[in-house]
């Protein structure tokens, strides 16, 4: 087995969702990495912004943030629930090396 790989993942959902909405798709995400085997650090709302251009007829969104540590399959498993969740704007996934990841820990 691979030692786990470092990652944080962003996510833009729309403003117009409520916050039992917001809650469950982090409750999702979560349930989704755990079930993989990562460990969650971070699965939380970020902040709310206007959006630098339109996205998907959006001018603002939710941003999440989810910061966790696991195989690399997690994290594709995570990007594939992302990708077919309809209440997903944008999301982005990156990889960080163990030093930068202590750093960011919250």
């Amino acid at each position: 087995m691979q030692h786990p790989r470092y990652y944080e993942t962003m996510v833009i959902v729309p403003a117009t969702l409520d916050d039992a909405q917001v809650e469950a798709i982090i409750e999702r995400a979560r349930q989704v990495l755990e079930n993989m085997g990562a460990k969650v650090h971070t699965a939380r709302v970020w902040d709310r912004r206007k959006l630098a251009y339109e996205i998907k007829k959006h001018k603002e969104g939710i941003y999440l943030l989810f910061r966790y540590e696991g195989q690399p399959k997690a994290a594709e498993e995570l990007n594939r629930i992302l990708k077919i969740n309809e209440n997903v704007i944008r999301f982005r996934t990156f990889r960080m090396e163990p030093e930068e990841f202590a750093r960011y820990a919250s």
